[in-house]
Order: structure tokens, then sequence, then C-alpha cells
């Protein structure tokens, strides 16, 4: 409602761009990863997890 989460959300994001990566996985999934996580009901683990499971090297050529 504040835009935490969105801007948590951007601030993933921006990075794993520039670093030549993208994230593949559907909005819905995205939505409730960033919800788990402001809930405390997702811990660093299982969302670094997450990421390495859903985190695509960009085809530059």
């Amino acid at each position: 409602m504040d835009g935490n989460k969105r801007t948590a959300l951007y601030l993933v994001e921006l990075p794993v761009e520039r670093s030549g990566y993208e994230l593949v996985e559907d909005d819905m999934a995205i939505v409730e990863i960033v919800i788990g996580v402001a809930r405390g009901e997702t811990g660093y683990e299982e969302l670094a997890e997450w990421f390495e499971e859903r985190l695509v090297r960009v085809d530059d050529s």
C-alpha cells in the first residue's frame, strides 16, 4: 500500500538487469514472494534459493 514492497523489488531488479541477468517468473509468483518476505514468512536462504532458480543470463548476441 505504501510502496515499500514495490521499491524493494525495483532495487533488486535494477542490479540484476545491470549484471546481465533476467528474472524469469510470472507476476503473481513475484508478488507472492515479495509479500512473503514482507510478512517475515520467507527468510534469506529461501529467498536466495528462489532467485537462483529464476535468474537467467541474458544472451547479448
